[in-house]
């Protein structure tokens, strides 16, 4: 079963791309830049709406657990 990670979510947060956002593509996770438009991609979540999602904390491994399961669940729900 295809999963976000806690790893995918860091990555997400220390990409140098501008307004990144984290992707479904060809059955992985991938950072993109925002308005890529890669063929196929759907986009899971923007670096900006994660840090929302953390509430100006900082990422620690159960807060990103807890954000990655329930994207987890929204990409499967969706058909991902």
């Amino acid at each position: 079963m295809l999963k976000v990670t806690i790893d995918d979510l860091r990555r997400l947060l220390e990409s140098s791309l501008p307004d990144p956002v984290l992707v479904l593509t060809g059955g992985r996770m991938e950072v993109e830049p925002a308005g890529a438009e890669t063929a196929g991609a759907s986009d899971v979540i923007t670096r900006a709406d994660l840090r929302a999602r953390l509430d100006g904390e900082q990422a620690i491994d159960h807060e990103l657990e807890l954000i990655a399961a329930t994207l987890t669940t929204a990409v499967v729900q969706r058909g991902g």
